[in-house]
């Protein structure tokens, strides 16, 4: 049988693992460096409003209005940029959006964040697993019912 400090941890590491599964989407993107001329391409969007970009490493990339895109600076601080609507030129980037005017020579690199369909699948599961795991041990644990009056 489960003493009342028991259900309590376990109520507590169940509430943990569901706040890890609610904060778990902020990990679900690979992170992919550009050059300042490849980010240059999403200030516009086409006709479609999606344009590939090269990455650093060769890898072709997809840049929607869903997209996530930014810069980091020299300083090593990421500053998001909405796609689309930006302006780089030879010596700066505006983004009006953020509020953001930064020197071309202060930005080290660009930055495109693309949704992993796999972490993403990765991290439900293993939190519904966790939730399931919790409730049964739970369940399992807990003591009989007792009416009123029966010790």
């Amino acid at each position: 049988m489960m003493r009342r400090n028991d259900r309590l941890m376990m109520r507590k590491l169940l509430a943990t693992l569901v706040a890890v599964l609610f904060a778990g989407p902020l990990g679900c993107y690979n992170t992919y460096d550009i050059t300042l001329d490849e980010l240059g391409k999403a200030q516009e969007g086409g006709g479609s409003n999606a344009v590939k970009v090269q990455t650093d490493v060769g890898d072709e990339v997809i840049v929607t209005e869903n997209s996530k895109i930014g810069v980091t600076d020299k300083d090593g601080t990421y500053h998001a940029v909405s796609p689309f609507n930006f302006t780089l030129t030879r010596g700066q980037l505006v983004a009006p959006d953020e509020d953001l005017l930064l020197g071309r020579d202060q930005i080290d690199t660009g930055n495109v964040k693309v949704v992993s369909g796999t972490k993403t699948a990765l991290l439900v599961a293993g939190g519904v697993a966790a939730i399931i795991a919790g409730a049964l041990v739970i369940t399992l644990t807990a003591e009989d019912r007792k009416e009123f009056g029966e010790q």
